[in-house]
């Protein structure tokens, strides 16, 4: 008769233990009676505490067995039940595999396996298959409900900067997200990640030692912009592509100002360290291959001038002819800049303003409880003098920065837009009466070259120009492309109702230049007209039944006004503009006029 010989193996996991109850010194304990009984010799006991049965090759204790087994030392393996050996079909067909190649059997005392015989091997694999699809559906569970707790704002693993852990929920830090707005703001205007991290080193930014790295990681995060990304760092180990949750937080910055951050990577990487500032740096394209011309200063006697140069076309032209040339575009850009920040900007002053004022007062609130609690233990015994000097001047610190922020949001006041239109428009009247673009051209040329190469990066994606003998100093532009920054802001006021263009249009047999606002439903215009008429400055007048749609405005419009009134606004009325199709419908035309003598934008 063979002598038999058997390896005991015992596994447990925490979760087995807990859930289940059998520890691994019961399992040994009836292990070693059921080999008694079965009058098995022991050669030893393997054990593999606190390892998951997923896979067998993790299991250093099942790997030394399977090696026993393979020297001829064991010839059964004796186990408490079959998913203590394993849980997938597809390590039980290697093990069986194995078990039948070197005349080894396996026994599992709860289950009454047996692999000696062909019925012990099929009740075998149908015990494994209900154990893996145990595992499968547990897996699936936690994986609903991760990606639910995901969707909730629940995001595993450390809050990224910027955002904090609050009952388990990911949510914006009032303390460091305005670090994550300004490197984002520093990206667009054009600096380089090295670039960046040098200006948060010498300013001392955390108190940390801040490398290019971290400001990729920051411009690369979809965090940022209220999206999640599962597997983002794992998925090719994993093998697992990434999984993206969109807004699942609240965004630091918005999601247009995220994308044009990816648009800006290929020129900002190609920033270096300058002797010279160049306004148009990387906006500046070749007439003939249409490649950005790189700059370039003088020698010798025009040391003075900065030129854009293609080396492949072999074209250069001198930055100040490009902007001499640029100089309407630059007024508009002023004009535009200066209202949004003047008007606009309160517009955006809603309810999420008021929630981060919330939020920061209970940020401030909680860190002067923290301030009482460390008085409390110095004044106890509990720390020393130093430990207590650095935790309060830390807070300290946070405190300053969170109060001059909530100072700066108590300072917004909240306007309706009809408001803001008002404002901008009583502006507009008066200002057009006594300045004109050289005002704004004299801004411009306060500006530093610095500030100048910003605010042209900020707004300008591209420029393309031709020569052109009959243009001043034979320099004439044929293309600016505006980056999408610019478009976004547009677009935003044009949902709320306040966008304006300038249009020529022959009134009453004199050409005029006169703004077309963004179509209003009536009572808009009444709220609008309401606020104006405060001012005692304009006249408003109704031109019902127009024959005409937005698209095919005429070029001549007879309107019958008193000579002393003169044009400055025309604003289609129009019944549903929420419905979109109604906008080629026919509309009512109102038409602003004032007493005012100059209200020609130009």
């Amino acid at each position: 008769m063979e002598k038999r010989v058997a390896g005991i193996y015992i596994r447990v996991s925490t979760d087995d233990q807990a859930r289940e109850g059998f520890s691994l010194g019961e399992q040994e304990e009836k292990l070693r009676q059921l080999c008694q009984y079965k009058d098995f010799e022991i050669y030893r006991v393997y054990c593999d505490a606190g390892v998951s049965a997923k896979d067998m090759k993790h299991r250093p204790e099942f790997q030394s067995m399977l090696n026993d087994m393979h020297q001829g030392r064991i010839n059964y393996i004796v186990a408490y039940k079959l998913d203590r050996v394993t849980r997938s079909v597809r390590d039980l067909e290697e093990l069986i595999t194995d078990l039948e190649k070197h005349h080894c059997y396996l026994v599992c005392d709860r289950d009454d396996v047996n692999t000696s015989t062909a019925n012990g091997r099929f009740f075998v694999r149908m015990l494994t298959v209900l154990s893996q699809l145990e595992i499968e559906i547990v897996s699936e569970r936690t994986k609903f409900g991760l990606n639910g707790a995901i969707k909730s704002g629940h995001l595993p693993g450390k809050a990224p900067l910027g955002y904090k852990k609050e009952n388990k929920k990911t949510v914006i830090d009032p303390l460091t997200a305005p670090i994550i707005k300004r490197v984002f703001d520093l990206y667009i205007q054009g600096k380089s990640y090295q670039q960046i991290s040098n200006i948060f080193n010498e300013e001392k930014v955390l108190n940390k030692t801040w490398y290019d790295t971290h400001i990729e990681n920051i411009i690369n995060n979809k965090i940022y912009m209220g999206d999640y990304v599962q597997y983002s760092f794992i998925h090719k180990k994993i093998g697992k592509e990434p999984i993206t949750y969109m807004d699942v937080v609240d965004p630091i910055v918005p999601r247009y100002i995220w994308e044009e951050c990816q648009n800006q990577k290929e020129k900002n990487q190609r920033t270096y360290t300058r002797d010279r500032v160049y306004t148009f740096f990387q906006k500046i394209l070749c007439p003939e291959c249409g490649k950005i011309m790189k700059c370039k200063g003088a020698g010798g006697k025009k040391k003075n001038y900065i030129y854009y140069n293609c080396e492949h076309c072999r074209i250069n032209v001198r930055e100040d002819y490009i902007e001499k040339a640029f100089e309407e575009t630059i007024v508009e850009l002023i004009k535009f800049d200066n209202e949004y920040n003047d008007y606009y900007l309160p517009l955006f002053a809603d309810k999420r303003e008021k929630q981060n004022k919330d939020d920061l007062k209970k940020e401030i609130n909680n860190l002067n409880k923290q301030k009482e609690r460390i008085k409390k233990a110095y004044m106890s015994g509990t720390i020393e003098l130093e430990d207590f000097d650095d935790e309060l001047k830390d807070i300290n610190n946070k405190l300053n920065i969170l109060n001059t922020d909530l100072k700066d949001k108590e300072d917004i006041k909240v306007y309706s837009p009809e408001s803001v239109m008002v404002q901008r428009d009583i502006n507009r009247l008066y200002m057009f009466d006594n300045i004109s673009n050289n005002w704004f051209l004299h801004e411009w040329n306060l500006k530093t070259k610095e500030e100048r190469q910003n605010f042209i990066s900020k707004y300008v994606e591209s420029v393309t120009y031709v020569k052109d003998p009959e243009a001043i100093h034979k320099v004439r532009l044929t293309d600016i492309k505006l980056k999408s920054i610019y478009k976004e802001k547009i677009n935003t006021l044009s949902k709320l109702g306040i966008t304006d263009v300038q249009v020529k249009l022959n009134i009453d047999g004199e050409d005029k230049i006169v703004y077309l606002g963004y179509p209003l439903k009536d009572k808009e215009i009444k709220k609008y007209m309401d606020e104006l008429n405060k001012y005692r400055t304009t006249n408003f007048h109704m031109l019902n039944n127009l024959n005409y749609t937005l698209d095919n405005l005429p070029q001549e419009l007879n309107i019958m006004l008193p000579k002393e009134e003169q044009i400055y606004k025309l604003i289609p009325i129009i019944k549903d503009i929420d419905n979109l199709s109604n906008i080629n419908n026919e509309f009512k035309l109102g038409v602003i006029t004032t007493n005012i003598k100059t209200v020609s934008p130009n």
